[in-house]
């Protein structure tokens, strides 16, 4: 595959190191979006191949990609090509059957495992569907968790415990990492949810609850890392050393400006410049309007332990920037820079540039993308992404 992989910043910047900030040492790099496959890009193919809104993805260990999309109750297979190969689930409430689905993933055993939160129980498929399982959510509270991820031998959910959010007395101690063994019985939960969000702000601290508040990834046994959706500069690393889950901060690209503006409900109606880009909650706390100035598009682990975190510039009148931020396997800052499609056709287009997600990164270091065509038809594009210097 091509990529490359900056691995060191110059002879002078290693002299320099001990006593240089990290910023200082970081490359100008440039990444490169070179898309492989794209399912969803033709209105006119059969509904199998077309989406509302891909939510979900995941791949398997035969390479074939899982898609959910927002307003179906199933799971759609493609293999590496693009064919669809299978379609999992149905809507309703029999054995097999979902509601709605908040989240999903595929397991070191190929087993597909959704969650239903109007079913309140999780649904584990396998052999493509052919054998059904259901697991009752029971008494714990878990209110749409997103993402399930895979570490060694369990797995990780992402939902906060702690306090009555509709009573306003959420916790800063509340966590919101979840190991749960293979049968979906919760076994540990680490990470404080005021570690990664600033509760004395009303806004981050309302945010915080949202189920699309952080991206995550991990890298099947160890190690998970996190990005706020709403970009502040800090990627977030929790590493498992001998049973004990250790948090580490990476300081990524300086930032300029703050990452949000909140603003009045007035100012939000009468100005087009705030309402793009921009959240709008309801809390205990009441309503809040804030413009994002920096998202976190989604974050990856690479095979090679190194970290990339996929951000967009959205600033008061001006044009969209796409870019990213690449930290070693030490956590320490390799550079950042630009993030384009090698296709002119792709990078000139706003409807594809401004739509960006990054939904998944499979072991071979393939992003799944969400995007949208030119048409305006959402497409799930797979691609390999390329760094180098500028």
């Amino acid at each position: 595959m091509a990529r490359s992989i900056i691995l060191g910043c110059g002879l002078n910047a290693l002299i320099l190191a001990a006593w240089m900030p990290q910023a200082c040492l970081a490359l100008q790099l440039r990444f490169t979006l070179v898309e492989r496959l794209a399912i969803g890009d033709d209105e006119d193919a059969p509904a199998e191949f077309t989406f509302t809104l891909p939510e979900g993805v995941r791949t398997d260990s035969h390479g074939n990609i899982y898609v959910h999309d927002r307003r179906r109750a199933d799971v759609r297979v493609f293999d590496s090509d693009g064919r669809h190969v299978a379609t999992i689930g149905r809507r309703g409430e029999a054995p097999g059957e979902m509601r709605t689905i908040d989240a999903m993933h595929i397991d070191d055993q190929d087993r597909l495992i959704v969650f239903d939160h109007l079913a309140s129980r999780f649904t584990i498929f396998s052999e493509f569907g052919g054998v059904v399982e259901t697991v009752s959510v029971g008494d714990v509270e878990i209110v749409r968790p997103g993402p399930i991820l895979s570490l060694d031998g369990s797995l990780l959910l992402r939902y906060v415990l702690g306090g009555d959010p509709a009573e306003g007395d959420r916790d800063e101690d509340a966590r919101v990492l979840h190991v749960h063994d293979t049968g979906l019985r919760r076994v540990e939960s680490f990470a404080r949810i005021g570690d990664l969000f600033d509760f004395d702000h009303p806004f981050l601290k309302a945010h915080s609850e949202s189920a699309g508040a952080v991206m995550i990834a991990a890298n099947g046994s160890d190690t998970v890392v996190l990005a706020p959706t709403v970009y502040g500069g800090t990627v977030y690393r929790y590493t498992n050393s001998n049973g004990a889950w250790a948090l580490q901060k990476l300081q990524g690209k300086p930032a300029n400006r703050p990452a949000f503006i909140s603003v009045t409900q007035r100012k939000f109606e009468a100005d087009l410049n705030y309402r793009r880009s921009a959240i709008v909650l309801s809390s205990p706390s009441g309503i809040h309007y804030a413009k994002i100035l920096t998202w976190s598009l989604g974050i990856v682990l690479l095979s090679t332990g190194d970290i990339v975190n996929f951000t967009a510039q959205t600033p008061l009148g001006e044009t969209e920037e796409l870019g990213a931020e690449m930290f070693s396997a030490d956590g320490s800052l390799l550079g950042y820079g630009p993030l384009n499609y090698e296709d002119p056709v792709l990078d000139a287009s706003l409807k594809t540039t401004a739509t960006i997600s990054i939904l998944w990164s499979d072991d071979a270091d393939r992003l799944n993308i969400r995007r949208q065509n030119e048409s305006g038809f959402y497409v799930l594009s797979v691609a390999e992404l390329v760094v180098g210097t500028q």
